[in-house]
């Protein structure tokens, strides 16, 4: 795995809970996966050891560099409402 300055100087310290496991886990079996619109990938997966908890993974373009990683509410909870896939 690659890592934008960005992750390397701000998840750390922000995400402090986030491994780089889950990461690599998610993105390569994501339950979803969007481009944005600027051309970074995102990638959304559970995570069994934090009860579940979504991990949302963004890439660079090429879709190894890792930018950022943080756990999205807003997606479990559309998850929990069947709304997003599981």
């Amino acid at each position: 795995m690659k890592f934008t300055p960005y992750f390397l100087n701000v998840v750390p310290r922000k995400h402090p809970e986030v491994q780089l496991e889950w990461i690599e886990r998610i993105v390569s079996n994501p339950v979803k996966q969007i481009k944005q619109a600027d051309g970074r990938l995102v990638y959304w997966g559970n995570i069994p050891e934090m009860g579940g908890r979504v991990l949302r993974v963004i890439t660079l373009e090429d879709g190894e560099t890792i930018h950022n990683a943080f756990f999205d509410r807003n997606f479990y909870r559309r998850q929990q409402r069947g709304e997003e896939p599981s």
